[in-house]
């Protein structure tokens, strides 16, 4: 289907080299013969946005363990070919049930789209690696359990077990917002911090301006990711990751939103920090090295008495929402509760009913 509406099929849309935009449903009932039509993407130069769709009831089928390895060859055979142009600006991809991503997406080779600005990659039940990509959202892949270097090294090259990597290739050079969500079993993210000898513009993804992270397994966030090296990173959001311990360490980060973290206990060494939400998180012990800290919000409705560690913060204004028992002992501005915050002169304070 084209952008005008139109539809027609994978023979027909050979020709049509000045499309613009063009969106592809239905693709598993793609046989592997039809590869050929496939493969005519590659070749239109203009093609600014490419969606490709697998209905649900392609992946439902994958059900019957006899017939799935035969149906995710056939998905990632045919999956191969359509390369997109270089000129491609925005590419989604939803419900592909292959096993692997195409080595478009993998080889550094094939990386180069310059162009690319935005990436949304869909409902990958079946997908057991990631080894992608640009600027980037994926939600929805619940069989991800590591994520490898190649992630944020689109240079990277699987060669006889080893990697060799393109020097010269920046990683994701534009990418500023990633949106990871519904890694549901995803347990550790590798990614090192670049050895001293390298410029710093040689750090991946040196544009990233917001990260969020919902719903996963990770214990710790990868020193890359924090690397001093990265001055555009302003804002990172962190949901339900059931195993976080500790967060630090973000040279630029200015607001800072947790929840549902119940493992969080240390916060730290987030020197330009004007902004805190933590909610939820009921075992933090430790927060400190936050010097810029300007607002500060803390909701949990099991909470009954006040953190220690607020005894050492400055924030201008604290929001606090806490049970009943401890906002009616606030409530008398003379409990050993209260002079814990007591130095925070603005400050709004409720329970939740």
């Amino acid at each position: 289907m084209d952008g005008d509406g139109c539809w027609c099929s994978l023979e027909e849309i050979g020709p049509m080299f000045q499309l613009r935009k063009l969106i592809l449903h239905g693709l598993e009932n793609v046989p592997v013969g039809s590869s050929a039509g496939m493969s005519m993407i590659s070749r239109k130069e203009h093609l600014d946005y490419l969606e490709l769709n697998w209905s649900s009831s392609g992946s439902m089928g994958l059900r019957e363990e006899i017939n799935k390895p035969q149906q995710q060859r056939a998905v990632e055979e045919v999956t191969e070919k359509p390369s997109p142009p270089t000129s491609i600006r925005h590419l989604n991809i939803e419900g592909y049930f292959g096993s692997r991503l195409p080595n478009w997406m993998i080889f550094p080779a094939t990386w180069v789209f310059n162009s690319l600005r935005h990436l949304r990659i869909d409902k990958l039940h079946y997908c057991t690696q990631l080894h992608i990509l640009e600027a980037l959202v994926i939600d929805d892949a619940p069989t991800i359990k590591s994520v490898g270097p190649e992630f944020q090294s689109p240079s990277s090259l699987a060669v006889g077990g080893s990697i060799v990597t393109a020097r010269s290739v920046m990683a994701f050079p534009n990418m500023k917002t990633l949106f990871l969500a519904g890694l549901c079993e995803w347990e550790e993210w590798d990614w090192e911090v670049q050895g001293e000898d390298e410029s710093a513009d040689a750090v991946a993804m040196p544009a990233l301006e917001l990260v969020m992270i919902r719903n996963c397994k990770l214990r710790c966030l990868p020193p890359g990711l924090a690397s001093s090296k990265r001055h555009y990173l302003r804002e990172l959001e962190l949901h339900e990751l059931s195993n976080l311990t500790y967060i630090e360490n973000f040279p630029s980060l200015v607001e800072l939103e947790v929840f549902n973290c119940p493992e969080l206990k240390r916060i730290s060494d987030l020197s330009k920090l004007q902004e805190i939400k933590i909610v939820y998180c009921p075992n933090v012990e430790v927060l400190k090295g936050v010097r810029s800290l300007d607002s500060m919000e803390m909701k949990d409705a099991t909470m009954e008495t006040i953190p220690e560690y607020l005894t050492a913060v400055t924030p201008r204004y604290l929001k606090l929402t806490c049970s009943k028992k401890l906002y009616e002992s606030l409530s008398t501005g003379s409990s050993s509760e209260y002079d814990k915050i007591s130095h925070i002169k603005s400050r709004t304070i409720d329970y939740i009913r």
